[in-house]
């Protein structure tokens, strides 16, 4: 019954964005490719500003009824056929429907495995859908105050209208991860060529697969900044006839791009660097001289306003909160590094080591990428005398690889804490962020040179000639099929990978903590205080993911591991908790058990009060 509810509510939910889509093609003139983006990146834009003025529940119910109301208002005045047409069900939009069907499925039974997920992204989103509010100073379950909630927030309206589970989160991510890459494929002039398509299709399949340390069965958000990215590039081509509408198109997508975490605003400036670049291409094209320069920087402005409004929130709301992606417009100028000479040398040799060992994804990616760049473009104007423009995007990517590096290389330096700077902490996923715009913005600078190089350009209405010859056709059908081929082994492996995953999941460490304490969605509990103690394989609890995990899964504040302890000492440590948690039973463990509570020390939760005689608990 509750499986057919969660479907129910969520044929509800979409259509319910259905509504929106069909209303900003319709009134606003937004293209297809670019109005599934524009609208959930809207969408997480208003809940965003709805959390800031503590009025998420309210927001999320009424966002809901407002997109039915939309979709019933457009259907009683028969302006459907204008948003749906039966141009949509062409073979392009079918594979993207079959293929998000397929991850969607796969994915709203997934558990969370991934480190990050306890310690920040997931734990954000329980919470907000428990309290029905952003977290303020005083929520003690959240360690990472300082980072913005843009991704959050519209997966809190997911949740919050579909239903509490870590399946419908992954599913909501999945769902912005989708409209970026549906927004992509609006660097294609001509829709029909199904070759260009492909082509894309297989660029996206190479970044799930370069994508492996942050692939979408999580909710980290190091994916969906490039794909964000990519997509405000993706929508501003899609509108290349009307420049206004694409910065309106645009804006909300960088908008969120800022917010969905601190180093966003890097993968947004990327997307600005191209905005004034079509203003100024545009402004030379436009004999009337409009002021589109400056209708991209106002575009710029409004768009940095989510992330104005966030600083501006964490000053006031978490006065004293740092961290190692935090930032302050005003206090940027002045920061103290707190590492000696000494230590930022070791910091940038290992760094240096790191980024040049081929061994690493990310070096070899960029590479690889390098390479078939260079040598598609050498091809093209040597052997076909086609003049590519890839040559000049790939070195204005590699110069912004070099930046981003330099600026992952500084994070190591000035606000990295010490012990994760000095083995380089998380360089894969940071770096593979910065590979995967890469590789995207590659693609669709290859694909937009391909089609400039047909020898028969087609126009919105067909000509009965659309080859050179009936060699040439072939070799267009040949490619076609072989990149689209290509595209779906990956795309399979990607999913058998993800279903792997799934699989094990009843021998990982959170299924142990969800196993023996179960999955609290009720009221935050700051008093109740827990202990765990489980040997620490893997280093699960030197680590802190058995305390992360534990407090996502108990949803209370205080939880502590242990993996080691001497006989004498741990009485006086194990009485200033409420409950003792046995994760996994040892001879240690169970000899102290014995011993202190005649018990045999088998896993389970203990009320220490009960347990232990000799316990006297401290009042809190």
């Amino acid at each position: 019954m509750e499986t057919i509810m969660t479907v129910l509510r969520l044929v509800a939910f979409l259509v319910s964005l259905a509504g929106y889509v069909a209303a900003v093609r319709t009134y606003w003139k937004i293209s297809p490719r670019a109005s599934y983006i524009f609208v959930f990146s809207g969408l997480a834009l208003l809940m965003y500003f709805a959390g800031l003025a503590g009025v998420l529940l309210y927001a999320a119910y009424a966002l809901f009824g407002l997109g039915i109301v939309l979709l019933i208002l457009l259907a009683i005045q028969k302006k459907l056929k204008l948003a749906y047409n039966l141009s949509s069900l062409n073979l392009l939009n079918l594979a993207f429907v079959a293929v998000f069907i397929l991850i969607a499925v796969s994915l709203i039974n997934t558990r969370f495995v991934h480190y990050d997920n306890f310690s920040h992204w997931a734990v954000v989103v329980k919470y907000m859908l428990v309290t029905d509010r952003i977290p303020d100073a005083a929520s003690a379950i959240i360690d990472f105050k300082s980072y913005p909630l843009g991704s959050s927030s519209f997966l809190y309206y997911v949740c919050r209208i579909v239903g509490n589970s870590e399946g419908i989160m992954l599913v909501g991510q999945s769902m912005l991860l989708f409209a970026s890459f549906y927004a992509v494929f609006g660097v294609i002039r001509d829709q029909k060529r199904f070759l260009l398509a492909t082509l894309i299709g297989v660029g996206c399949s190479i970044m799930a697969y370069f994508n492996i340390s942050i692939r979408i069965n999580n909710l980290l958000v190091d994916f969906l900044l490039p794909a964000l990215a990519l997509a405000a590039i993706g929508v501003m081509l899609s509108e290349r006839k009307s420049f206004l509408r694409a910065c309106v198109a645009s804006l909300p997508v960088l908008g969120l791009l800022v917010i969905v975490k601190n180093t966003g605003i890097f993968f947004a400036l990327l997307g600005y660097v191209y905005l004034l670049h079509r203003s100024v291409q545009t402004q030379r094209q436009d004999a009337k001289l409009r002021p589109f320069f400056w209708a991209a920087l106002v575009t710029i402005i409004i768009s940095l306003v989510p992330l104005i409004l966030w600083n501006i929130h964490t000053s006031l709301a978490f006065p004293d909160n740092s961290s190692k992606f935090s930032y302050d417009f005003q206090t940027l100028s002045s920061f103290a590094i707190d590492k000696t000479p000494e230590q930022i040398q070791s910091i940038v040799q290992l760094f240096l080591q790191t980024v040049t060992d081929v061994k690493q994804l990310t070096t070899f990616g960029f590479l690889i990428f390098n390479g078939v760049a260079l040598a598609a473009y050498l091809v093209a104007r040597f052997v076909f005398h086609k003049h590519w423009k890839l040559l000049k995007t790939l070195l204005f990517l590699d110069l912004a690889v070099v930046l981003y590096y330099g600026g992952i290389l500084g994070m190591y330096i000035v606000s990295m804490p010490l012990d994760e700077a000095l083995r380089i902490a998380g360089f894969e996923r940071y770096a593979s962020s910065m590979i995967l715009f890469l590789l995207g913005a590659l693609t669709m600078q290859i694909t937009m040179d391909v089609e400039d190089s047909f020898y028969v350009q087609q126009g919105e209405r067909r000509d009965y000639r659309a080859f050179r010859s009936l060699t040439t056709k072939n070799l267009y059908q040949s490619a076609t099929l072989a990149f689209a081929i290509l595209a779906s082994l990956m795309l399979i492996s990607e999913l058998n990978g993800m279903n792997s995953i799934k699989q094990s999941y009843s021998s990982s460490l959170p299924s142990e903590v969800e196993t023996m304490v179960g999955d609290n969605w009720h009221a935050l509990d700051n008093d109740t205080r827990y202990l765990f103690y489980a040997s620490d394989t893997d280093s699960q609890v030197s680590s802190y993911y058995l305390p992360y995990v534990a407090r996502y899964f108990l949803f209370v504040s205080q939880v502590d591991a242990v993996s080691e302890f001497t006989d004498d000492a741990f009485m006086g440590q194990i009485q200033t908790y409420d409950k003792f948690v046995i994760l996994e039973s040892t001879p240690a463990i169970r000899a102290y058990m014995q011993a202190h509570a005649n018990l045999p020390g088998d896993p389970g939760v203990y009320d220490v009060r009960e347990t232990f005689a000799e316990a006297v608990i401290p009042e809190a």
